[in-house]
């Protein structure tokens, strides 16, 4: 298992996963995702700040993700909650399974990578938002020991659940 950082050539295949997710939420009658974000651009973006990465295992990639290291603009309101710990931490965004791994437990797997490298970043938690119907991702998430913290909104003012999870060593 590992993470590597991923790099412009690799924006096609991001997209088919992201564009797979997407349509598995959409079957779910999840609206998570379904106006267009994420899109190449977001991809883009990711990749030249150096927060997109891909997640390997067995020499293929399974999931696709971004990763922001210390403060999110995201997190600075929560709303009807608290979180954990003030101090550093990282965030989880935009994570996508590709297809043919759904339900063999990637996504587990990845909040266990990421814990240990957020860890040689100095950073004590994990935070990560869903969307409140995306049910498979908060049993996901309370699985992994993530703890419900409040809420949070994005940019376009879409309400999302936000969880967090510090690490029981630094």
């Amino acid at each position: 298992m590992m993470f590597k950082k991923a790099l412009l050539n690799d924006i096609p295949f991001i997209m088919e996963t992201i564009n797979f997710a997407k349509d598995n939420l959409k079957r779910m009658e999840i609206d998570q995702w379904q106006s267009g974000y994420p899109n190449e651009s977001t991809i883009k973006a990711d990749i030249e700040a150096g927060h997109s990465y891909l997640y390997y295992e067995n020499n293929e990639v399974v999931a696709v993700l971004a990763l922001l290291f210390g403060e999110d603009p995201l997190y600075h309101v929560i709303e009807e909650g608290q979180w954990l710990t003030n101090q550093r931490y990282v965030s989880i965004h935009r994570v996508a399974v590709v297809e043919g791994h759904l339900g063999k437990g990637v996504i587990g797997r990845v909040f266990n990578l990421t814990e240990q490298i957020a860890q040689d970043h100095d950073c004590h938690s994990t935070r990560v938002d869903t969307h409140p119907d995306n049910k498979s991702m908060q049993r996901a998430l309370e699985k992994a020991d993530f703890k419900y913290c409040g809420h949070v909104f994005m940019a376009n003012g879409d309400l999302r659940y936000a969880y967090e999870k510090v690490f029981s060593t630094n």
